[in-house]
This record gives structure tokens, C-alpha cells and sequence, in this order.
């Protein structure tokens, strides 16, 4: 499956919920599916998907967020992998994950 087919996908099934996207062509290929205004396109914050969807999952609580981002991203900055399978654990029972 290509990146373009899955952003279609989850564009049309994501409801209210939040997208996060990867700088460059992610978030280029996200705008052409759908602009929206609960979509956030990244410039100048290459490998931070993960980062700042988490911060918005913490401030907004019962939003769902997703955040799209690429493979070589996690080779940048691994760090927020540990902080979110944490936050995740400690969510309670039926929380909006």
C-alpha cells in the first residue's frame, strides 16, 4: 500500500480526531486527500510528529490524535516512543486512546 492510499483511508474513518503529519511529503499528500482544519502539516520540525501529537493528546484528553509520520523519522528521535507506550499504560479503562 502506498502512503497516499492510507492517508485516504484514515481521512475518511478518523471522525473528529486530530492528524499530525510529517514534514514534506506526507504532509503535502495529506493536503491533497483533504484539507482540513483539525489536520496540522509540520514545517521546519523534521522527526517531531510523535512529539507534538503527544502534546496535544495531553492537553485535549478526550480528542483522539494521530500522528503520520515516516520511518527514518524514529532515527532521529526515539525518545517520545518510551513517554507514549508510558502515557498509553497508564490511561485509564476506556479512555480515547
Amino acid at each position: 500500500m502506498h502512503r497516499i492510499d492510507a492517508l485516504k483511508i484514515i481521512v475518511q474513518f478518523r471522525g473528529d480526531g486530530l492528524i499530525v503529519c510529517n514534514i514534506g511529503d506526507p504532509s503535502r499528500e495529506l493536503y491533497s486527500v483533504r484539507d482540513a482544519s483539525n489536520q496540522f502539516y509540520m514545517l521546519g520540525s523534521m522527526g517531531m510528529a510523535s512529539s507534538i501529537g503527544l502534546g496535544i493528546a495531553l492537553a485535549r484528553p478526550t480528542q483522539r490524535v494521530l500522528a503520520s509520520t515516516v520511518m527514518g523519522r524514529w532515527l532521529m528521535n526515539l525518545r517520545p516512543l518510551a513517554t507514549i507506550a508510558t502515557r498509553d499504560q497508564a490511561l485509564p479503562s476506556g479512555h480515547n486512546r
